[in-house]
């Protein structure tokens, strides 16, 4: 379990994470979502340990993280540049050697020369290169920053095998940080929406899949928790959360899937509700 108590992490005078407390169960898979500049980066580089709160912290089974803990996280950042002066071997040696290396759980399909450098690798083969030795050191929590949108469909497809498996197998906890679901979609089962630094939406997918519909209406009608509208030829598109339909009682709701969802949160002004 990860319990994140009050937590902190300034840029000056600007606030990227501000108070958050979170509680994060073993083996949970979460979408972290929000508009550039959320907090969504800051947030998993302070659970990976690469940079240190002001304020607040960061428990792993009750435990401060150290040295020995940061052995059991894998962190994937969006710069990918932590070897890009190594080559291919050199990095997966290096690697290894500190994390340890299963060539069983190592990616499928990953075929990189041993001598290539790094730095001369497509966004694709990074990303692969590093989700693959994180994999291969079957870490109990991972932390995936937006990059996945980078392999193309088929190595993808490998990617969430590999990843699916390691859950089932090690109960490991899942943290992708993301504006949108389309890449990774039916992997998460929990949805967590940050805004200026704070978690302001924080829902199981398939409760949140329940309570936010769309609708076409010409006006919008009083009382109703509007997320986004928007003009649409001669009605108005409307989004709400959360819809409660013994309460609301509309008539053609659509039930929308977690990409669209998203999308219309980080389109309209989500904060509101």
């Amino acid at each position: 379990m990860i319990s994140i108590e009050k937590l902190e992490v300034r840029f000056g005078k600007a606030r990227a994470v501000d108070d958050l407390s979170l509680t994060i169960e073993k083996g949970e898979s979460i979408l972290l979502a929000g508009a550039n500049g959320a907090g969504k980066t800051t947030l998993l580089r302070a659970l990976a340990g690469v940079l240190r709160a002001q304020k607040g912290s960061i428990r792993y089974e009750g435990k401060k993280a150290n040295h020995h803990s940061r052995k059991r996280i894998a962190y994937i950042s969006a710069a990918m540049s932590l070897y890009d002066g190594l080559t291919v071997g050199v990095a997966v040696r290096l690697h290894a050697r500190y994390f340890g290396h299963d060539r069983d759980r190592e990616i499928e399909g990953l075929r990189l020369p041993a001598e290539q450098k790094i730095s001369s690798l497509s966004k694709g083969e990074k990303t692969l290169l590093s989700l693959s030795m994180a994999m291969s050191a079957a870490p109990e929590y991972m932390f995936i920053d937006d990059v996945i949108h980078f392999l193309d469909p088929h190595l993808r497809e490998l990617f969430l095998n590999s990843i699916l498996r390691l859950i089932e197998e090690k109960q490991m906890t899942l943290i992708v940080a993301s504006q949108s679901a389309f890449e990774i979609e039916g992997i998460p089962e929990r949805v967590l929406v940050m805004e200026r630094g704070r978690i302001i939406l924080d829902e199981a997918v398939e409760t949140l899949k329940r309570k936010f519909v769309k609708f076409y209406g010409r006006q919008i009608p009083p009382d109703l928790p509007v997320i986004y509208s928007r003009d649409w030829q001669d009605a108005k598109e409307i989004y709400l959360y959360p819809y409660r339909p013994e309460i609301h009682r509309l008539e053609g709701i659509e039930h929308l899937s977690l990409s669209e969802i998203l999308r219309a949160m980080i389109g309209g002004e989500y904060d509101r509700h």
